[in-house]
């Protein structure tokens, strides 16, 4: 269950309360987001470097390489 029986409509959250939107505004915050992204795979330790995550865009941006998981393809 995702939330508590009767508890009223507007107190159901989907997110945690850890999990948030963010707009991101500055180039700083958007390398920071995307260094978190590509990292995360391997501080979690499913694969030795972020390039061998399967679905993961950092090719795509480390190395311009076209992406097939919707990566940006600029």
């Amino acid at each position: 269950m995702l939330w508590e029986e009767g508890l009223p409509v507007q107190n159901r959250h989907f997110w945690q309360a850890r999990f948030y939107d963010f707009n991101v505004y500055s180039n700083e915050k958007r390398f920071e987001k995307l260094r978190y992204m590509h990292r995360n795979s391997v501080k979690r330790g499913l694969v030795s470097s972020p390039e061998l995550w399967p679905w993961s865009s950092f090719r795509a941006y480390m190395y311009a390489e076209p992406s097939e998981n919707g990566a940006p393809d600029w």
